[in-house]
């Protein structure tokens, strides 16, 4: 028995042993991880400072020197018009990652590249993005802060050699540094990386992504001062508000649903203009010219901070009919210029436009709050900054940010209590109408590209291990009555459809199912096939391709090249996950 005892005795040092080795092999890392974080905090405040000097350079640069020897004031339409000639072909031949906002970009690296951003992106979005706002065009600075800073995290990761996860990690490092560094919002930035970027909550994560907020806040607050020059109304916190708040959220949900809706509206026609890509900003630059020219000083063109400032100061003085109706036309002047902005593919972010529109909002229900119940609300202008958290959080999916965000940025948190209410509900009905998606997350969404669910099991199987490299395949002119042929002796319910080596559809049985026998010969398959098919690609997860199939239901996923034209090289099944599944659960 003595025997025994010594024996498990033994067996139990060592694998206590093995066991503190181990964990101390996790914190060393782990403290190395926190190292890593503290100098992308550095890169990442240090490229808020940059940048935003820059586009204070290129403003005085149109405004200050251009504008004044214009022979016209009316040549201040053409500002961001040259802004945009110059922007258009630096992106499009340089970095298309920067068109438009670089938010999705930065959540598809973390999707689909482990983290990993080319190494030039960060020095053209500071360029470009730079350019199209200092000229005038209607975008923010954080969108291109959070890739800038991503790039940065990116780049420190990169040469450190990290793995995937831990290359994620400094990404979203690199987020939270830029926005802490802009905002001069240490938790918002935080909550903003993990809730809108990585869409993930960990404690293995939060450290590192607090410190880099952190160091990059202080790193800016010792260089410039980052706060927006929002002018903080009082608000005293009582009954009347809460109520106002139950019909605030929901509104300003449906009015989220409707400015996301309206962006894709106008993005659209951008991208169906018969205009060489090139040359679209210019166009949106046009839009965003006129749209300010008679509001030079309300904020229509660049950032918009001082209009929301300008805006606020005149209710506080005189919250007169006059006022509601110039709150009106700001408001719709600034959606048409930003969506023209950047949809026309202007390098800008969304996120400070956004909070101007929320803004005007905000102040128009207070306005109209104060007309029909009168005593109730003593400062309308305070729920200028209600509408601005409630707004975003419906359009960008991120109540928490908002309701740590506003008050860190308003230095006050006597706004807490409605502000929770007016951002989660408002998220909760905008969540409703967008189906789960974000002004963000669409974008990604309509090229076939959706988030992971975050659910860790076999991310680490790319598709490309599980596909099928022989894929049989139809054109668009192939006859129906073929596709039932090869159905029959195939045993396959479906073909993707292939033009000139691209992916140009699927069609399935259930496609054949919907025309006559007696029309099959002369239908061709352009005619029932599916035009905008989903597919995945190589370096995808095999988990996700699983999701994907189940959220749309369909059994198989084409699998086409990453970069460039959308080349087939596979298709993956359903059944080709289940037995990667089988394997792995195996090992």
């Amino acid at each position: 028995m003595a025997g025994i005892k010594g024996i498990y005795s033994n067996w139990h040092y060592c694998a206590t042993e093995a066991e503190l080795i181990r964990r101390f092999s996790e914190d060393r890392k782990w403290a190395y991880m926190d190292l890593l974080a503290v100098l992308v905090g550095v890169a990442g405040g240090l490229g808020a400072v940059i940048f935003r000097g820059f586009i204070q350079a290129v403003h005085d640069l149109f405004f200050n020197h251009l504008l004044t020897h214009a022979p016209s004031e009316y040549f201040i339409i053409l500002l961001p018009v040259i802004g945009g000639l110059i922007v258009g072909p630096v992106v499009c031949c340089l970095a298309p990652e920067a068109r438009g906002d670089g938010i999705p970009s930065v959540m598809e690296a973390l999707q689909r590249r482990g983290g990993q951003i080319r190494k030039r992106v960060g020095f053209i979005i500071i360029c470009a993005s730079a350019i199209t706002v200092g000229s005038g065009g209607s975008a923010g600075r954080e969108g291109p802060i959070v890739q800038i800073g991503a790039s940065f995290g990116s780049l420190i990761g990169q040469a450190a050699r990290l793995g995937s996860r831990d290359m994620r990690l400094l990404t979203a490092c690199g987020v939270a540094a830029g926005i802490a560094g802009t905002f001069n919002a240490p938790m918002g930035g935080a909550v903003f990386s993990m809730e809108v970027i990585s869409r993930r909550f960990s404690s293995y994560d939060a450290v590192p992504i607090l410190l880099s907020s952190v160091v990059g806040k202080a790193v800016a607050s010792e260089l410039i001062n980052p706060v927006p020059d929002f002018i903080n109304p009082i608000f005293v916190f009582n009954s009347s508000d809460l109520v106002l708040c139950f019909l605030l959220g929901p509104l300003f949900g449906f009015l989220a649903f409707l400015w996301v809706k309206s962006y894709y509206i106008v993005e659209d026609f951008f991208g169906w203009i018969p205009v060489p890509d090139k040359l679209k900003p210019a166009v949106g630059g046009l839009v965003a010219g006129i749209s300010g020219l008679y509001f030079l000083n309300y904020g229509i063109m660049g950032v918009g901070y001082e209009g929301i400032n300008l805006v606020f100061q005149m209710i506080s003085s005189d919250p007169s009919n006059g006022l509601l109706l110039l709150l009106l036309v700001l408001t719709v002047l600034k959606v048409l210029a930003t969506a023209s902005t950047v949809g026309s593919g202007g390098s800008g972010g969304l996120f400070a436009p956004t909070l101007y529109i929320g803004s005007m909002l905000g102040a128009i229900f207070g306005i109209l709050a104060t007309r029909f119940f009168p005593g109730l609300i003593t400062e309308p202008s305070a729920y200028g900054l209600l509408g601005m958290g409630a707004f975003f959080a419906g359009a960008a999916r991120a109540p928490l940010t908002c309701i740590v965000m506003i008050p860190e940025m308003a230095s006050s948190y006597n706004r807490l209590p409605p502000l929770i209410i007016s951002c989660t509900l408002s998220y909760a009905v905008a969540q409703i109408l967008l189906r789960g998606g974000s002004i963000y997350s669409i974008k990604l969404m309509r090229r076939g590209v959706y988030l992971d669910p975050l659910k860790p099991l076999l991310n680490r199987v790319p598709v490309k291990e599980a596909m099928h490299k022989d894929v049989v395949t139809v054109s668009s002119k192939m006859p129906v009555s073929e596709v039932r042929n090869r159905i029959a002796r195939y045993n396959y319910t479906g073909f993707p459809v292939v033009d000139n080596g691209e992916l140009a559809g699927v069609i399935t049985f259930d496609d054949l199912r919907e025309v006559p026998l007696n029309a099959q010969n002369e239908t061709l398959v352009e005619e029932v096939a599916t035009k905008n098919a989903i597919f995945v690609y190589p370096d995808q997860s095999v988990k996700y391709a699983m999701d994907l199939m189940y959220q749309n239901g369909i059994g198989r996923l084409p699998v086409v090249r990453e970069n460039g034209p959308k080349e087939l090289v596979g298709i993956i099944t359903r059944s080709d996950a289940i037995q990667v599944y089988e394997k792995e659960a195996q090992l």
